[in-house]
């Protein structure tokens, strides 16, 4: 790693020769922004969630679900 003492002199006419416009970026953003960032935010569909979440759980439970439904069934 090259240290800035280390740099030749070429190396630094070259790069003295170039201009860089850095643009000011806000770090912390108006109040108003974040209150409008909070309205428009995309709302989470919560059947996301639950169909990720719960499936695995789903397909075990399934054929023991559909057994205790059709218990009743057998004693008619």
């Amino acid at each position: 790693m090259m240290n800035k003492h280390d740099i030749p002199e070429e190396l630094k006419q070259k790069l003295d020769e170039f201009e860089v416009d850095v643009p000011e970026i806000l770090l912390k953003k108006s109040l108003s922004q974040r209150i409008a960032n909070w309205f428009y935010a995309p709302a989470k569909n919560p059947a996301d969630y639950f169909s990720r979440q719960w499936t695995p759980l789903r397909i075990a439970l399934f054929p023991v679900i559909i057994l205790l439904c059709s218990l009743p069934m057998l004693f008619i």
